[in-house]
């Protein structure tokens, strides 16, 4: 039959199909029928489908094997209950408008059929040979839609400028009017000096603030700290991963390891994670940086290809923050160490006195300072705090003399960076480098306007910073009042 395909559509290939197709047949099953004989198995088996021989059942039999392996390791994923639409081998959730594809195919599909039939049928308002329009679906490969580049918007605002100046200036010019007046004025809803197309500037590099805290004087940390509290994402951003393949592995052979190494040193360990709630003001910040890869986690699930793409989600690392505290809890650690680790807002603690109470801070810049207070009330002295945020060592300084007040003796160091670029920083000789006040105030321009004016003042302002009646010192003061 694979002949008489397409022979309707050719009357004279029909015709002679018709005429010959009936004596081929014949010669065909006679030529079967003398030289295939039933005993010959080599030429019996030349009938089979390709599907039925040796080498293709064997290639099933191991996919079949395979496949029920990977079921009984990773689980069976048609049992899982989740609203995502994962990828069953890598554990990849697509992006909301694949679902939204999928979900809505049918009734898209129903939808044009209603209205063909209504406009064509019915209506008779549109031929039958007028185009239908494709759908502009987000696919697997292809899942987020085009969006306008910073550029073109540039451009267009540019235009809209370049068409009101010139209207504005024809006006003015036969009304005789002050050109200077015209040009004092701003044309538009949000000052191009201030923002970029309504986006607020932002300083970029808030490790310049760090040269506040810098002294000259070179000061060895000491070899073994009280407490030692860590970045829990800082940790997980530097360790490497290389040589292990699951994060079941990665939890066991990596993550683990280093903190057994860190309280070696140290008597008490806190590992701090950040917390992720969706309506936060901390969100919109995240909504503008690159998006990374969803993806479903478990202890048998393979780690992904690009590492950090994979941390950009925030559902991506409270799942991996949570599979790795329970890795801490399940770990049996030594009697005579004290270790914390948050849980959501809630602290879990191991061989310790006394427990820690929940906390509502979303971000770790202030729930480290809540640790180190809390280091502090028992009795502690010497706490070194790990991580690459400078946020962290402005909260720090700003709250260091309220943690004086709690323990005069406290001697807090900073652990400031990763690998050959790690520095440490003693807190004591770095505020007393600077005034009470100028310290107080970090947290203030760091958070309330986003800017670091401490380092810029103290470089290029004329006045020695903390004399009486210099510009940093005013500032000081008002910010303190609003702080």
């Amino acid at each position: 039959m694979d002949g008489a395909i397409g022979l309707a559509q050719n009357p004279s290939a029909f015709k002679q199909w018709m005429l010959s197709g009936l004596e081929m047949a014949r010669l065909l099953k006679q030529f079967e029928e003398e030289c295939i004989h039933g005993d010959n198995k080599e030429m019996s088996s030349n009938l089979h489908h390709r599907e039925q021989g040796l080498s293709t059942q064997k290639t099933f039999q191991q996919q079949v094997v395979s496949l029920a392996e990977t079921i009984k390791r990773m689980g069976n994923p048609f049992l899982d209950i989740f609203p995502d639409l994962v990828t069953l081998d890598s554990r990849n959730c697509t992006a909301e408008s694949v679902v939204t594809t999928v979900r809505n195919l049918e009734e898209t599909g129903k939808k044009q059929y209603r209205d063909f039939v209504k406009n064509v049928l019915q209506k008779h308002s549109h031929s039958i040979h007028d185009p239908i329009k494709k759908n502009s679906l987000a696919l697997f490969r292809k899942p987020h839609c085009k969006t306008n580049s910073t550029q073109r918007k540039r451009i267009k605002v540019l235009q809209n400028n370049v068409a009101l100046f010139g209207q504005l200036y024809i006006s003015m010019q036969n009304r005789d009017a002050n050109l200077d007046e015209f040009f004092a004025h701003e044309i538009q809803s949000f000052p191009p000096s201030l923002s970029d197309i309504g986006k607020l500037h932002l300083p970029r590099m808030k490790s310049g603030l760090l040269q506040c805290f810098k002294v000259n004087d070179v000061v060895e940390p000491p070899a073994f700290c009280d407490c030692t509290v860590l970045d829990g994402a800082v940790i997980v951003h530097c360790l490497p991963v290389t040589g292990v393949t699951t994060f079941q592995q990665y939890a066991d052979e990596v993550f683990i390891p280093y903190l057994k190494k860190q309280w070696q040193s140290s008597r008490r360990l806190d590992t701090v994670w950040d917390t992720y709630v969706a309506d936060s003001l901390k969100g919109s910040t995240r909504e503008k940086r690159r998006k990374g890869v969803r993806m479903k986690l478990s202890g048998e699930t393979k780690l992904p290809r690009n590492w950090m793409d994979f941390l950009r989600d925030s559902t991506n690392k409270t799942e991996l923050f949570a599979l790795l505290t329970s890795k801490v809890e399940e770990f049996i650690w030594p009697s005579d160490k004290d270790v914390y680790v948050t849980s959501g807002q809630a602290v879990s603690s191991f061989g310790c006195s006394s427990s820690m109470n929940s906390c509502n801070h979303e971000e770790v810049d202030t729930r480290v300072a809540v640790h180190v207070l809390h280091a502090l009330q028992q009795g502690l002295k010497t706490v070194q705090v790990r991580t690459v945020d400078t946020d962290v060592i402005v909260v720090l300084a700003g709250q260091f003399h309220d943690l004086l007040a709690i323990r005069p003796l406290a001697d807090i160091w900073i652990a400031f960076g990763m690998g050959k670029t790690s520095d440490f920083i003693t807190l004591m000789l770095s505020v007393q480098a600077l005034e009470s006040a100028s310290s107080q105030h970090c947290p203030f321009f760091m958070r309330i306007l986003g800017v670091t004016p401490p380092p810029h003042s103290m470089a290029k302002s004329k006045s020695p910073v903390g004399k009486p009646g210099s510009t940093h010192t005013k500032m000081s003061q008002r910010s303190l009042f609003i702080w």
